[in-house]
């Protein structure tokens, strides 16, 4: 794992752990379903996550083709969702990484994780309308890292994280198409988000083990719960099942996705799964879709239960999940570990769930 990877978490001991926990069980009876069931097709470098925009009928995948300190742009590769067929692509000035579509508004935020900035493109003419800075670039060594975005239609804002030990979250009006505050105080290194528009609330997860709670009316803290104190937790990423109540949270750190209720932050339930990176829930499906980095897999997992219903073997890292509108669809970008990157291009694959 490299610092690029997480949009700058900087945590050691993931990969350490890696052999360990690879022979926690996945707890599903049946062999994971091969890669070569499944459509997929290959990107290029530095693929990152994904958004679906059904109006336009395109996935987006946002990249940052290289590292080298003269190399700072970014691509957004454009594919027909049905096909995974290639329609195009957008170059963008900074490094892309994070995402966040606003269908209606025809607009694509992508994280420029490295610049401390978001990128707004009109999905229509593929051109950026603007750069919103968010991070202090007077001095280049101490930009906060963007991570993790979430958006709050109904109030028109944009959430930001940005991770640093002293935790900040940026808001940005979607309307104005500019930064108007910044929250401070949400714990080290903050780093997945997540709106629930209809109850005017923001979830924020941290290195701290934290679940924070803030308010989506004035942006500010109700309340902040250490989930499992007794364990050092690095939360990374949050999906929400908004109607029931619960949060999924991942720890790449340690095994079992959390299930946590949002009403007080105490554990519901732990999935019984090795460390995971990506998280999602499809209230469609009644499913939950994680993606386990170093160990190759996707694991699809019933919601009511918590038990693993099918895997996926890949034959590189998953990364970010992304679904269709219909919730019929379930689509990842895959990336290559350290000895194939350069050698092999990162990839998306494609899972239509009815058919697993």
């Amino acid at each position: 794992m490299n610092r690029h990877t997480l949009y700058g978490y900087k945590k050691s001991g993931f990969i350490a752990l890696t052999a360990v926990l690879l022979a926690h069980s996945i707890n599903v009876s049946a062999k994971p379903l091969p890669e070569k069931d499944f459509l997929t097709v290959p990107t290029g470098n530095g693929l990152y996550e994904l958004a679906y925009d059904a109006s336009q009928n395109v996935l987006f995948a946002a990249s940052a083709p290289s590292f080298d300190k003269d190399k700072t742009d970014g691509l957004i590769y454009k594919f027909n969702p049905e096909t995974l067929n290639a329609t195009g692509n957008i170059s963008t000035k900074r490094r892309a990484f994070a995402t966040v579509l606003d269908e209606e508004n025809h607009t694509l935020y992508i994280g420029n994780t490295l610049d401390g900035s978001v990128t707004l493109i009109d999905t229509r003419t593929g051109k950026e309308i603007k750069t919103v800075q968010l991070s202090d670039t007077s001095h280049p060594k101490e930009i906060v890292h963007t991570r993790e975005m979430a958006l709050d239609k109904k109030r028109q804002r944009l959430y930001v994280s940005g991770v640093t030990e002293k935790g900040i979250i940026w808001v940005i009006d979607t309307q104005q198409q500019q930064h108007i505050g910044t929250i401070e105080n949400v714990g080290e290194y903050p780093t997945g988000l997540a709106v629930d528009e209809e109850k005017a609330r923001v979830y924020s997860v941290n290195g701290s083990g934290e679940l924070i709670t803030l308010d989506a009316g004035n942006n500010k803290i109700i309340s902040r719960v250490k989930i499992e104190p007794q364990k050092k937790h690095f939360f990374l990423n949050i999906a929400l099942d908004n109607k029931n109540g619960r949060a999924f949270i991942t720890d790449p750190d340690l095994p079992d996705v959390l299930v946590v209720s949002l009403k007080d932050g105490k554990i519901i339930h732990h999935i019984d799964v090795i460390n995971s990176l990506a998280v999602m829930y499809n209230a469609a499906r009644n499913e939950i879709y994680i993606t386990h980095r170093n160990a190759q897999l996707i694991s699809i997992v019933d919601s009511e239960t918590y038990k693993v219903k099918a895997s996926i073997a890949t034959t590189a890292l998953p990364n970010s999940l992304a679904l269709s509108s219909d919730g019929r669809t379930l689509y990842a970008s895959v990336k290559q570990g350290e000895k194939e990157m350069g050698k092999k291009p990162d990839y998306i694959i494609k899972v239509e769930l009815d058919k697993i």
